[in-house]
């Protein structure tokens, strides 16, 4: 056998279309593809008629695009000259409008942060640097070391006292102390508010409905997504011989919770806004930055191993070192996957004393106006709901554009938006994303970079010494293949016949580019779901449910879950998404790989033998239906819906209701193999069920969605928002005025006028007496007139705009029966819209 094998490579007769093998001393070719012959030099009668397929089908497909473009060109040159014209309006120049946007958007204070973000920075790095380099050479001192002694490096003493079980004993009580603080000087709002005095509220980390802070939010959670990824990761490990499973599970979540506790102050003492809160704030952020250099750097570096594993044998460096070398590369990888990490902590630190000076600097700030005075005594919550009704808001500008088409809408002046072109993302003013949205989005980048850094910096030392052993596994599947392919023929030849195989690039290279593969599909779906989610938002606040299903108040207790679980099920989804795109990528690269390194591989060649046939033969059928379609069967060729040549039309569809069931099952196959490639390159994408339209209630992640969509919809509808800002506004400007006024200062006169104003109320009440007078269909939906219903008639009075026929009719007959209840002559008409008006 091996003198065979030598006679093929020596003398190989078979060419460049043939496989060469021995068999008796007799040396016979397989041919590749659709080739035939002894020596595999004539192109078999399957060859042939592929290729003429394959010639048919690129002929119907350019005749198909020609005259596409032909009848655009045409469409183009018929259209009147009145709709060519267009008024030049003066739009700036790109360099004008960006150095008005830079202008804007960099302010002193935004310049300061940055430019000390940076500095804050580079010292942590250089820091980390100077503390790792002893760590690294005292690990190279031991892998150098003949006696091949292990390696690890030993922990300085105060790490296990700082840290017990990677629970910090420093930090963690000042952060719960900041939480009592904040907790005790904030007032409640609703619960108990005659004990002491109001105050004795837990503060809110974050609003994730308003934009309050939303940028210092997502860096915030930038940084908990780096401490999430290792907790992740922990679960993975083998749990201890006195710990089982659950256990081990219990308490990584207590590690998410004690992390959670961790950042509470800090986020509380942004929203909180006060001077105390800020210099709590301040004070621990710089306590915790300290901490987390010493730890991460002295104790817990990323690619060094300490005793524990060594012990755990979970991390061998050798591989690495022999990889990376002895110098300084394993360093700069580690400080360069720290530098987002880094820069979000400096950001932080730096931010705080800012806000901090700046709250003073109001506070103390003379020759205020009276709306300024006001604004400064109202509540972060109160500020932002003023905040909306100003013209420049995203709310407003979204009210003014209500009844404008898409054409007649302003386009936006920020320079990001005149950079992306428009058919790959349209920015608008008149949107803008929670809070939830931006500090969700920025956790899922950080974990693609972690993620993404671990998988190349890990795994390519490995590789290696792994190619040799993947070979042979991979040997081993196509020799099952072979097997099974035995089993089942019926042909004799079989001993005949070269044997599949499937032989591996180079790893490294392929591993490479799959990881690239993957970080750029997992990018443009984010990106996608992204823009999907503003437009489904702005499709539910016009009641458009084309693609998210209405809403219904049989389902509002799976959309108030939805929405508590979307957050967690779209890290989940992306976590997986990554993982089963990696390994589909690595197939694909590995594929394409082996056929530039080896020129052809049989493994491939089999699948593919079967698979292009199938591909060109419904492509034709495809084409040629979407010609016939629009340049025979179709009026106006295809602008209009109306059947032209009836009579052919129905001699077509007569033979073509055979033809297709031929086809049918080769799309069917196609289906199954296109539904596997979507659900692959859709796992990260909550808005897409891969389960299809009719059965997407049974996919959790997609419930998850549509109950963050309907609750985001419920509380930040921009036209709610709008009305209650205005109605919020003029109430603070009349209590402010009202509580602010000296009656020292004015004449008797003018103290009558005065009283006369604080005296409002009675004189509103009254109005509002005369209004409900003449307008008694609003008293049925007043509080006070609610609270005295039964739970069916509230239903029904909820139920009047719903779909449910039943529920609109018993809440039509309720709100007949209340209107025929009232006194004659006050009741002159009713409009039967005008209880849909009233509940809008």
């Amino acid at each position: 056998m091996i003198n065979g094998q030598n006679n093929c490579s020596s003398d190989n007769k078979c060419g460049r279309y043939g496989y060469c093998y021995m068999v008796k001393d007799e040396m016979l070719c397989e041919c590749k593809f659709w080739w035939e012959g002894e020596l595999c030099n004539q192109q078999s009668n399957s060859g042939k008629q592929v290729i003429i397929l394959g010639c048919l089908t690129g002929t119907l497909v350019f005749i198909f695009f020609i005259l596409k473009i032909i009848r655009t060109i045409h469409k183009k040159r018929k259209e009147p000259k009145a709709n060519k014209k267009k008024e030049v309006l003066q739009d700036p120049k790109l360099i004008n409008l960006a150095i008005e946007h830079v202008k804007k958007s960099t302010p002193v204070s935004s310049c300061l942060i940055t430019i000390l973000m940076i500095i804050v920075a580079i010292g942590t790095l250089v820091a980390k640097w100077s503390i790792i380099k002893e760590i690294h050479n005292e690990i190279i001192n031991k892998y150098k070391n003949k006696n091949k002694e292990a390696i690890y490096f030993n922990r300085k003493s105060f790490c296990d006292i700082l840290d017990i079980e990677q629970f910090n004993v420093v930090t963690f009580p000042v952060a719960c102390l900041f939480i009592i603080i904040c907790i005790v000087m904030i007032k409640r709002s609703s619960f108990m508010r005659n004990k002491c005095h109001g105050y004795g509220a837990p503060p809110i980390p974050v609003d994730f409905l308003s934009h309050v802070d939303r940028k210092f939010a997502a860096i915030v959670f930038a940084i908990i997504s780096d401490e999430l990824l290792g907790i992740v990761q922990e679960i993975g490990g083998s749990s201890g011989p006195k710990e089982g499973v659950l256990v081990t599970f219990l308490l990584r979540i207590f590690q998410v919770l004690i992390m959670g506790v961790r950042f509470y102050p800090i986020l509380s003492s942004v929203y909180i806004n006060s001077i105390i809160s800020l210099v709590c704030g301040i004070i621990y952020a710089w306590l915790d930055y300290s901490f987390t250099i010493i730890t991460q750097g002295m104790c817990y570096p990323t690619y060094y191993p300490t005793y524990d594993d060594y012990l755990e044998n979970s991390t061998d460096i050798s591989e690495k070192l022999d990889y990376y070398g002895t110098g300084s590369a394993l360093i700069a990888i580690e400080l360069c996957s720290d530098i987002p990490r880094y820069l979000c902590l400096a950001y932080i630190s730096v931010k705080l004393p800012v806000m901090l000076i700046e709250k003073i600097y109001n506070q103390r700030k003379k020759n205020l106006t009276e709306e300024n005075k006001m604004l400064l005594s109202l509540s972060r919550e109160e500020n932002f709901l003023l905040s909306v009704s100003h013209p420049d808001s995203a709310e407003m500008l979204y009210v003014r554009n209500l009844l404008r088409s898409a054409d007649q809408r302003p386009s936006s002046q920020t320079l990001f938006a005149r950079l992306i072109p428009k058919f790959i993302y349209e920015w608008r003013d008149d949107f803008q994303f929670s809070s939830r949205i931006l500090c969700l989005y920025s956790s899922i980048f950080f974990l693609l970079f972690f993620i993404t850094v671990q998988a190349c910096v890990e795994v390519v030392p490995t590789l290696n010494t792994v190619q040799q052993a993947l070979q042979i596994t991979v040997d081993e599947i196509i020799n099952l293949i072979n097997s099974i392919i035995d089993t089942f023929s019926n042909n004799d030849d079989n001993e005949d016949k070269v044997p599949l195989s499937f032989p591996l690039p180079n790893l490294v290279k392929t591993y490479l580019c799959a990881v690239a593969m993957t970080v750029t599909l997992i990018i443009i779906q984010l990106i996608v779901f992204l823009v999907n989610i503003r437009r489904n938002l702005l499709q539910v606040y016009r009641g458009d449910d084309s693609e998210i299903p209405r809403r219904q108040r049989a389902k509002y207790i799976s959309y108030a879950t939805g929405n508590f679980h979307f957050a967690g099920y779209f890290i989940g989804f992306f976590i997986w998404g990554f993982i089963i795109i990696a390994l589909f990528s690595t197939i694909v690269c590995a594929s394409i790989g082996a056929f530039i390194t080896y020129g052809s591989v049989k493994a491939l060649e089999k699948v593919l033998k079967f698979i292009v046939p199938s591909i060109l033969l419904i492509t034709f059928k495809l084409f040629l239906n979407k010609l016939l379609a629009q340049y025979v069967f179709l009026q106006h060729y295809g602008d209009v819906l109306a059947v032209n040549n009836r009579r052919f039309y129905m001699i077509f569809i007569y033979f073509n209701f055979f033809l297709d069931a031929f086809l049918g099952f080769i799309s069917a196959i196609l289906r199954f193999v296109k539904s596997i490639i979507g659900a692959i390159l859709y796992m990260c994408r909550l808005d897409y069920s891969a389960l299809g339209r009719k059965l997407e209630s049974f996919d959790n992640g997609f419930n998850a969605y549509c109950g963050f969509i309907h609750t985001e919809c419920t509380h930040r509808h921009p036209v709610m928002l709008v009305f209650l800002s205005h109605l919020f506004n003029q109430i603070k400007k009349q209590q402010y005025t009202m509580a602010h006024i000296d009656l020292d200062d004015f004449t008797l006169e003018e103290k009558s006028v005065i009283e006369l104003k604080k005296s409002s109320k009675y004189i509103r009440k009254w109005r509002l007496a005369v209004f409900l007078i003449r307008n008694p269909a609003i008293v049925f939906f007043r509080k006070t007139f609610l609270k005295q219903l039964c739970i069916e008639d509230l239903h029904a009075i909820n139920d009047v705009d719903n779909d449910n026929q039943h529920n609109t009719q018993r809440g039509a007959a309720f709100y007949t029966r209340q209107m025929a209840a009232q006194r004659p002559s006050f009741v002159t008409e009713i409009d039967p819209t005008q209880i849909i008006i009233l509940r809008f």
